[in-house]
């Protein structure tokens, strides 16, 4: 039987696979569609005038993943109160969802291929809205659909952080605002309180059950009405993966109790498992639903221990996942939970509830449940910045489950015995982040951060961390009617990121190659994520006010050094020779050697600026050249090249540029002068992993590419 299960099972997953590969588009395939979408109101998600869902093409049935732009007031309102199912017949380009192009980066590709989403779409114009019919097939599922998009909106009304905590904990939303709000929780490896696990959701329905016994429901009436209930609770809960194991196992002990049997928690949470496995193949490897399944489970084998033991064990068995998603954790975390997960459903719930409940009546009630919420944040958020956080790293997967399996194999032993393999267990946690934080590699890496640079010089053993530039977008005036949103930075998915996945918290030295947005933009992120001893600028730049509000509220103020031609601070500084306005002519151009190759950082410089360097040292040679303004035109001149003589070329550009970045006439001079050249744009991260005169040549998307 077990045979017949799992042969019946991967045949079911096979055969997903082959569907999906046959709607699958390349990457780079850019067409132009008019299409019929499917639109659930609670599908909305909001950034400014931007919006972001997940819809059904009405044609083919098939889901994709939707972006487009209200472009006014009255379209941005009607978007925030849809309160109903809708048809939108829309025009715009479709495309294959790229995949994480830089090291660790997020992988939205694998995200939405697991729930078989294997398109995306950005709307260029909405041609009609209207109302959708909703057959008797779709009526349960629309009219929770609608259900939760007015609890969304309700919720969305509530004051401070009541509002973050009632939108996570009911309709499972995540408010723009939340990882500026509940910091502390983060750090101190809380965020498990909320849907992320689904515990919230075995409290919810524990609550309803104390009500229904106390208003003398007969337990028949109550038990059916629950079971029938929990799929429209698990739209209305923002089906997660937490949210689903959780209803699951509620919903399987119900079910074999009405067909007379019992179903105990174990055989519960593996069917929960198990149906989970066959809605979402790819659950094993997302961190939110590791935590939800792996905690729970070790909440039904550590029941026997002491409370001290079972937060041992519970720390044990999520500390894997979370190093190899989030890469750090806190030295209070144990104390944390020990102290605030019992507080959760006797204070933080039902001051949420409360709150939630008594705005329309008794709004200075749920004022006054927001000020208590925000102090306890304010409280986790200084403890949180307490020392105690340790930037571990990503390990080696193998770890991970070695970890993972040595935690379970712990608690088997006797209480008496566990000290001492509890201490060869920390030792192996020891041992890893020591090869993390002491590589005997040393790398040269240009992270894709769009149409930008931000470029890695990382020495064996860390010995030292240099920056150059952090990435960034250009800012663009925004018509009054677009409401102001939280700043983000996509360095905490490209640059940030892949830094302490390597377990690294300081950065010696950072340059910035000139005052452009797309060059420094995203430098409040990295001076809030690491420590930085100094910041180097062209000459001229350090005075500048245009740019100096990026370093404003910032937990640092690290010295900002100005440097021209004749300074060596650790790379050779080839331009700029005087003090100017940072402008793409004053770009900083640096030089070293790693690895065995040169390598020459031209960051904007444009053409006049090449001829200038050019003058200034006939010869000058290097073998890696990253070209300058993104290969524009405007640099990267032919005799420029003809004298350097570079081996490699690398070009940093944004895909689709609206600047047509590089252009054909820079492509041209690369091909006469036999120059190959390697762009992000196409292979995503470029790096040079070397160890002492040796190294190769790695790209996200291709692999090695050149040794």
């Amino acid at each position: 039987m077990a045979v017949i299960a799992v042969g019946g099972f991967s045949g079911y997953l096979l055969g997903r696979e082959q569907q999906i590969n046959r709607r699958q588009l390349p990457i780079d395939a850019n067409q132009s569609v008019n299409v019929a979408l499917r639109i659930q109101p609670d599908a909305v998600v909001l950034r400014g005038a931007a919006y972001y869902l997940v819809a059904q093409n009405v044609q083919t049935g098939e889901w994709m993943s939707v972006r487009g732009y209200a472009k006014s007031a009255v379209e941005l309102h009607a978007l925030q109160r849809l309160q109903q199912p809708q048809i939108w017949q829309v025009a715009g380009q479709q495309q294959g969802i790229l995949p994480a192009t830089n090291v660790n980066q997020f992988d939205a590709a694998a995200y939405w291929r697991h729930r078989g989403i294997v398109k995306s779409l950005k709307i260029t114009t909405v041609n009609q809205r209207s109302p959708a019919t909703s057959h008797w097939y779709q009526w349960f599922n629309d009219w929770w659909h609608v259900r939760r998009a007015q609890l969304i909106q309700y919720c969305d009304q509530l004051p401070g952080a009541l509002r973050i905590y009632a939108l996570g904990l009911f309709p499972g939303s995540r408010a723009a605002e939340t990882a500026n709000e509940l910091q502390g929780m983060q750090q101190l490896g809380l965020l498990h309180l909320f849907a992320i696990s689904g515990l919230h959701v075995a409290l919810l329905l524990t609550a309803l059950e104390w009500v229904c016994v106390h208003l003398k429901i007969p337990r028949e009436h109550w038990e059916w009405l629950t079971l029938l209930s929990l799929p429209g609770y698990f739209i209305l809960a923002g089906s997660n993966s937490g949210v689903l194991r959780a209803c699951l196992m509620r919903g399987s002990q119900l079910a074999s109790k009405k067909l007379g049997s019992q179903v105990d928690t174990l055989t519960a949470w593996s069917w929960a498992l198990f149906v989970g496995l066959l809605i979402n193949p790819g659950l094993v490897f997302e961190l939110g639903s590791q935590l939800s399944y792996g905690l729970s489970l070790g909440l039904i084998f550590l029941t026997q221990e002491t409370h001290w033991w079972r937060q041992i064990g519970l720390t044990l068995l999520g500390l894997p996942s979370l190093l190899n998603g989030v890469y750090q954790w806190h030295g209070l975390t144990l104390l944390a939970n020990w102290l605030i997960v019992p507080l959760f459903p006797v204070v933080i719930l039902p001051i949420t509830i409360v709150g939630t409940l008594s705005f329309l009546w008794l709004p200075g009630l749920s004022h006054a449940c927001a000020f208590l919420l925000e102090q306890l944040d304010h409280g986790l958020r200084l403890v949180g910045s307490w020392p105690g956080n340790i930037l571990f790293g990503k390990p080696w997967w193998g770890f991970c489950w070695l970890w993972w399996g040595s935690a379970w194999w712990l608690f088997s032993k006797p209480v008496a015995q566990r000290r001492r393999w509890l201490l060869g267990l920390l030792a192996s946690y020891g041992l890893a982040f020591g090869v993390i934080h002491l590589p005997l590699h040393g790398e040269v890496t240009y992270f894709d951060v769009g149409q930008g640079d931000s470029i890695l010089i990382r020495e064996p053993f860390n010995r030292r961390v240099t920056l150059i530039d952090t990435g960034g977008h250009l800012s663009f005036a925004q018509p009054k009617w677009v409401p102001k949103t939280v700043p983000t930075y996509a360095a905490t998915q490209t640059n940030i990121n892949y830094l302490k996945s390597r377990g690294i918290s300081h950065i010696d030295d950072l340059y910035l190659s000139h005052h452009d947005a797309d060059h420094i933009g995203d430098l409040p992120a990295i001076l809030q994520a690491f420590r930085v001893e100094r910041i180097l600028v062209p000459a001229g730049m350090e005075t500048e006010t245009g740019w100096q509000h990026l370093l404003r509220g910032v937990r640092q103020s690290p010295p900002v050094v100005p440097i021209t031609v004749g300074l060596q601070p650790r790379l050779q500084v080839r331009h700029p020779f005087t003090a100017a306005p940072a402008e793409n002519g004053q770009s900083t151009v640096l030089q070293g050697s790693f690895g065995g190759l040169n390598f020459l950082f031209m960051g904007d410089l444009d053409q006049a600026g090449e001829r200038a360097m050019l003058s200034a040292d006939v010869h000058l040679r290097t073998d890696v050249l990253k070209l300058g303004h993104h290969g524009s035109k405007t640099a990267t001149a032919p005799d420029f090249v003809a004298q350097i003589q570079p081996r490699l070329a690398i070009i940093s550009a944004g895909r689709q540029s609206r600047y047509g970045h590089p252009h054909e006439e820079t492509l041209t001079t690369l091909r006469q002068a036999q120059v190959p050249a390697i762009s992000t744009q196409t292979s995503g991260m470029i790096r040079y992993v070397y160890a002492g005169d040796h190294g190769y040549w790695q790209t996200k998307l291709k692999g090695v590419v050149k040794q």
